[in-house]
């Protein structure tokens, strides 16, 4: 993992660098000019964040845009009353977090994020700096107008999920995102607030596919063992 300056440390030399290259790799400038990049990644600066650690909460004003270096965000919102989670998603390397609210003025998060991994590095931009960037420069608005469009149908497709499948399904297909190699998983209750549930019922449910062969499960590393019968769990045809 490379090594970037801790929290509030602007950007120069090496790591103007770093941030360039980050951005360039993100999927919301795929397209983009790399030189266009240059002004953004010298207003920007890398931050680390432990295990647990907010980098904002909902309702924060949202005058930062954070794109992840390494490790993972959770972007969840809190049900009325505050007793129980709803995972939006979960951002990986070189993946933005509060994308869309970035673009709007005076905005505030309507969501939170949490580090799920420790550490987790991620490159903070000035929002209003990619307002007036992006705004100025064709080449980044059309890359990011499709980067907001390609978000929005993912958005759509994870409500469509939670509602009309079966925890079986929505489990199955998590883990066949992260088949190919030993894959560390978060708390139960994180990955129950992922899958619109309780923890109960992901442990049974991880147990099940245990006791089946479906994955190898040595403390909190999984490996897929069965993907094709995975698969078919995930398409709807049942555990």
């Amino acid at each position: 993992m490379t090594s970037f300056p801790a929290h509030g440390v602007a950007a120069s030399g090496d790591v103007t660098s770093q941030a360039k290259r980050l951005l360039a790799q993100a999927p919301i400038f795929r397209g983009a000019d790399p030189a266009d990049l240059g002004p953004l990644a010298a207003l920007a600066s890398f931050r680390s964040f432990t295990r647990g650690e907010h980098l904002f909460r909902a309702g924060d004003a949202a005058d930062t845009m954070y794109v992840v270096s390494s490790g993972s965000v959770r972007v969840y919102r809190l049900a009325r009353g505050g007793t129980r989670e709803l995972t939006l998603h979960v951002e990986g390397p070189r993946q933005v977090v509060a994308g869309v609210a970035a673009f709007e003025a005076q905005a505030r998060y309507p969501a939170s994020a949490v580090a799920l991994t420790a550490p987790t590095e991620v490159l903070a931009l000035p929002a209003a700096a990619v307002r007036e960037r992006v705004c100025g420069t064709p080449a980044l608005a059309g890359a990011v107008i499709a980067y907001l469009a390609r978000r929005q149908a993912e958005l759509l497709a994870r409500v469509e999920q939670l509602v009309f499948s079966e925890l079986g399904e929505r489990l199955a297909a998590y883990l066949l995102e992260h088949a190919g190699e030993p894959h560390a998983l978060p708390t139960n209750s994180e990955l129950a607030a992922l899958l619109g549930t309780v923890p109960e019922l992901v442990s049974r449910k991880l147990g099940e596919f245990y006791r089946l062969n479906l994955i190898h499960l040595e403390r909190r590393t999984v490996r897929v063992v069965d993907a094709a019968e995975l698969a078919r769990i995930a398409g709807g045809q049942g555990a």
